[in-house]
Parts: structure tokens; C-alpha cells; sequence
């Protein structure tokens, strides 16, 4: 697998591909990691047992080309490891996959884990060009959300190469808890016991929405009982922290109403001391976050973007219109009753039980993998 960003550093697509890669072990399918050495860390590497190799990339206007160089010399040298290279984007930095897997006679799939985004320059200017003749030699697309697959025909992909599979999540990992589960884990985090809380997970971004949210919050908030807890790392864009930092003044001033987590290696708790998940985002692939929180059971009020529509229907969750305010703040009217989230959120666990469980997503990929090496 080839996931531009892999850990430690963040990112939905890479920490999406570890979680598949975990099942697929399980499953007898081999997987090893390539990615881009960002941060001067060893060449060779395991992360959960998974052999991760990290290679250079240039700087500058033409830095593709060193990393094409590196990913040529690394998969040469481990062709007898792999028979497909999947990578965990579709941007023209990854769609060298075809290339590289028509040069090593294997095969190859992108997946596009960003709408608008990963194919938006395709076919534009001359690196357009470049792009759209490398993802032209890949063997699979894969799209997570039905508003990625509307892009893919609107490029004109062959729709018998576009394959949707979701984004999966680890139902066991992200489960329901008690009351008093609930309240213990509030005590050991610092935070109030009363509810509602209100939960956002993910960078602190212009992507995500946060100052919006926390606006939004602020012009509403002294007349609800609930407080945000905002969960997730700086943006690596917010390299002098002047977006954090001037988000972060209004938790002194919201005193029990805002509450910053900047790193947590337990996330998975944050959502089972919760009781409505908030994601304001203005553009996504198929949100993680999204199925973390279902699958946890919480209530889960979401702006309109990719992948969103494809999971909340209204009996599972609620969406609102981040362009209209007061379709946010009747959300967080309508959840203030604890029998409208239990219902919720008891429909929202039911639903990725049965069609975003990580064991669900494996299987997919699995047949996938199989049809690909057959075709």
C-alpha cells in the first residue's frame, strides 16, 4: 500500500489503510507500506508489525521526480512481495502506481479518499496531462462516496474499472458505553459529568470547518446545558499555530462550554464520554470520523458533504447546511431530548454493524484484489 502521509504523521487516508491492513492480515493477505520520509525517520521501519519503507522526494517545482525514482527503486527491489500496489489516494504523486506496476507486471489501484479534490487538476495544464495519462495505465478506481464515482464519470473513467467501497471501522475498537462508563471517563479526562457533550474529531483546518463551529457555538451556547469538546492536531498547513491559537482564546472565555484535546492515544474514549458527534466540514471523501461516532452510538449532526449524505439518512443521524446557520441550531434543539439521540444513535450501530464494519470493507477489497489478479 502507498499512502502519501503515514504515521506519526496524520492522516484520515493513512490511518483508513492501517485499519484495513489490520484485517486483511487476519485474513492471510500480505501487506507492506510505502510513504514519503517527511520527517528524516529511518529508511526501514515497522509500524504494527507492518514493514514500512519511506522514500525521498524532491523540492521544488519538479520533486515527483525523485520520489517516482525512489518508488521504482523500492518496488523493483520487492517484487516478489506484492502482486498489486494499492494506493491510498489518487493525486498525480501517487498515480505513478500505473506505471510502475505495468513496468513490474503487477497490478494497481487508487483510491480517491478526497471529492474534488484528488482528480480536480486531471487533464489540466501540463501536469494535468502527466496525471491523467499515469492514472490512465491503472488497472482499479475505487470511490468512497457516491459523489467521488459522479467525478469519476464525469472524467470519463470506464465505469467497469470504478469500484465504490466505503470507508470501514473497527466495531469493536468504537462501541457504545454506559452511563456510568460514560461519567468515569469524564472524571478521568477533566471534563464536566452534565450532558450533553458535544464532540468534533479531526485537524484543527480551514477544511474542517472548526472556526465555524466554534462561532457558531459560542452565539449559542449560554442558552444550551451541553459543551464542545474539540479533539485533533494542528493542521500541518497552521505551521505557526495562528489558526489554533486563535481558536484555542475562546476556551478561556467559553469557562465549561469549549474544551480543547490537542493529542489523545485513545480516541476511541472521547466518543464513549459523548453524546452528539458535531462535523462541520466543508468538503470530505467518506469521513472516518462519521463511522467512528455511529459505530460508537452517538448522535451524529453533520454538514452536508461527500460521503456523509451516503451514511445519514435522518432515522440514523441528522445533517444540516453549514451555509445556513439555523439548520445547525435546530439540530442541537431537536437533540437536546436524550430519547431522540438514544434512537439515533441505536440505529446509527446497527447500521455500520451491517454495511461499514471493517470485516464488511476487507471482503470487498479481497474480491476486489481477486478480480483485478484474474482480469
Amino acid at each position: 500500500m502507498f499512502s502519501y502521509y503515514f504515521t506519526p504523521q496524520y492522516s484520515g487516508a493513512a490511518l483508513q489503510a492501517i485499519s484495513l491492513a489490520r484485517k486483511l492480515r487476519e485474513k492471510d493477505v500480505g501487506v507492506f507500506f510505502l510513504t514519503v520520509n517527511h520527517d528524516d525517520l529511518p529508511d526501514t521501519d515497522k509500524v504494527e508489525d507492518f514493514k514500512v519503507y519511506r522514500i525521498k522526494e524532491g523540492k521544488g517545482r519538479f520533486g515527483e521526480l525523485l520520489l517516482w525514482k525512489n518508488m521504482l527503486r523500492v518496488l523493483w527491489h520487492q517484487k516478489d512481495e506484492f502482486d498489486i500496489i494499492h494506493s491510498h489516494g489518487a493525486y498525480l504523486k501517487n498515480s505513478f502506481v500505473g506505471p510502475v506496476a505495468k513496468l513490474l507486471r503487477k497490478k494497481s489501484l487508487v483510491k480517491v479518499s478526497l471529492a474534488h479534490n484528488d482528480l480536480q487538476m486531471l487533464g489540466k495544464g501540463k501536469g494535468g496531462w502527466l496525471h491523467k495519462r499515469f492514472i490512465s495505465l491503472v488497472d482499479g478506481y475505487i470511490s468512497i462516496s457516491k459523489e467521488i464515482t459522479g467525478e469519476f464519470k464525469a472524467h470519463g473513467f470506464p465505469e467497469e474499472k470504478v469500484r465504490e467501497i466505503p470507508n470501514g471501522v473497527d466495531i469493536q475498537k468504537f462501541h457504545p458505553a454506559g452511563i456510568e462508563e460514560k461519567l468515569i471517563l469524564r472524571r478521568k479526562a477533566g471534563l464536566p459529568e452534565i450532558s450533553p457533550m458535544l464532540l468534533y474529531v479531526g485537524v484543527i483546518d480551514e477544511r474542517k470547518n472548526v472556526k465555524w463551529l466554534i462561532e457558531s457555538w459560542i452565539s449559542f451556547c449560554l442558552n444550551y446545558s451541553g459543551y464542545l469538546v474539540i479533539v485533533g492536531p494542528v493542521s500541518r498547513e497552521d505551521k505557526d499555530l495562528s489558526l489554533y491559537n486563535s481558536l484555542k482564546t475562546y476556551e478561556g472565555k467559553l469557562k465549561n462550554k469549549l474544551f480543547f484535546i490537542q493529542y489523545t492515544d485513545r480516541i476511541e474514549d472521547y466518543y464513549k464520554m459523548a453524546d452528539i458527534f458535531i462535523l462541520p466540514s466543508t468538503n470530505e471523501g467518506m469521513p472516518n470520523v462519521i463511522l467512528e461516532a455511529m459505530s460508537t452510538g452517538l448522535a451524529c449532526l453533520v454538514n452536508k458533504v461527500s460521503g456523509a449524505e451516503d451514511v445519514i439518512n435522518g432515522k440514523n443521524g441528522m445533517l444540516f447546511d453549514a451555509q445556513k446557520p439555523h439548520t445547525f441550531i435546530n439540530g442541537l434543539l431537536k437533540l437536546r431530548k436524550e430519547s431522540i439521540r438514544y434512537e439515533l444513535g441505536k440505529v446509527a450501530r446497527e447500521n455500520i454493524i451491517r454495511d461499514y464494519s471493517i470485516e464488511c470493507i476487507a471482503e470487498k477489497y479481497i474480491n476486489l484484489y481477486e478480480e483485478i489478479l484474474k482480469g
